[in-house]
């Protein structure tokens, strides 16, 4: 899902290749209310034997990694279910193979909804927060009605704390777990021979914001992340056009700022409303270029959350 604070609406400027150039409340919509029939599907070809299935819909765009070999598929990320029948549609016009193994970036709905689908026959591989979530009932603030338990042909059956690495189809694919961050199971998922690295929702690429529930674990995972990877590095985000690494290091600074920033202004006796209502400082220009920076009350409500140790870990 985007994030925690995507859901409450963050607001996020997002440039789809040709698809979209707009600014919009991040988590404007719920479970069911992406409307699969008027998707648009594209397959892109990213690097080596890496494969993006991009599934636009009116609400959103999401973003489905594709390791395609001999032995079959593995998939990062799925939408919520009901959009099974395109991802599956793509699949099948690449090559009719199983899908063996299923990694989800995080427990959102919006990135797991392959797993009831795929479980029975594919091995799910999460981080160990993101098991725990969905076998029970979470009550996230941006949902309106509680979410799972899913049922156990849902749950991951492989789960790690901190790093795992999968050798499939000739290539090394390692999850790493830096810190919470969007949510407290965020993996970062390395494509060793291809040079390719997806980052969940951790990260949007340039003139976009992802938040979460802690913003200093989500600089330092994305501080990890730009010390590992080099320029030829293809970043995938979860619901924004592909990255790279330098818009990434153009971003993880603004973002240390600006936590520094709003912990010199709580120090400082200001208010919450104060401080959300400053809306991002003037260094975040160069980002949003050329468009004008935006408000984006929810980012700033999300650092500050992070900074007064006020944000819950459920979201």
């Amino acid at each position: 899902m985007k994030t925690i604070l995507r859901l409450a609406g963050v607001l996020r400027c997002v440039v789809f290749l040709a698809v979209i150039v707009a600014c919009r409340p991040l988590f404007a919509f719920q479970i069911g209310e992406a409307d699969f029939s008027k998707a648009e599907t594209k397959t892109i070809p990213v690097r080596g034997n890496i494969t993006l299935i991009q599934i636009h819909v009116p609400q959103d765009v999401f973003h489905i990694a594709v390791l395609a070999g001999p032995e079959g598929y593995l998939l990062v990320d799925h939408p919520e279910a009901a959009g099974n029948p395109l991802v599956q549609k793509a699949l099948d016009e690449m090559g009719k193979r199983p899908v063996k193994f299923l990694l989800n970036t995080h427990w959102h709905y919006d990135h797991v909804g392959g797993n009831e689908i795929y479980g029975p026959d594919a091995i799910i591989v999460a981080q160990e927060s993101v098991r725990k979530r969905l076998m029970t009932k979470q009550t996230p603030a941006w949902s309106p009605t509680p979410i799972g338990p899913y049922p156990e042909r849902a749950w991951p059956r492989i789960t790690f704390r901190d790093s795992l690495t999968i050798h499939f189809d000739g290539e090394d694919i390692e999850m790493d777990h830096y810190a919470n961050g969007h949510t407290d199971g965020d993996s970062v998922v390395y494509f060793a021979q291809a040079n390719v690295v997806d980052v969940g929702d951790i990260y949007d690429s340039k003139g976009g914001l992802a938040g979460g529930i802690d913003m200093e674990g989500i600089a330092r995972s994305l501080s990890a992340i730009l010390d590992r990877i080099n320029d030829q590095t293809i970043i995938i985000t979860g619901h924004s056009r592909l990255s790279n690494r330098g818009e990434l290091a153009m971003f993880v600074p603004m973002l240390e700022q600006t936590i520094a920033h709003v912990r010199q202004e709580v120090a400082a006796g200001k208010s919450e409303k104060e401080i959300v209502d400053e809306g991002l400082p003037e260094i975040w220009k160069p980002w949003f270029a050329p468009e004008a920076v935006p408000a984006d009350r929810d980012f700033m409500h999300q650092i500050y959350a992070t900074v007064t140790h006020t944000s819950q870990l459920n979201q």
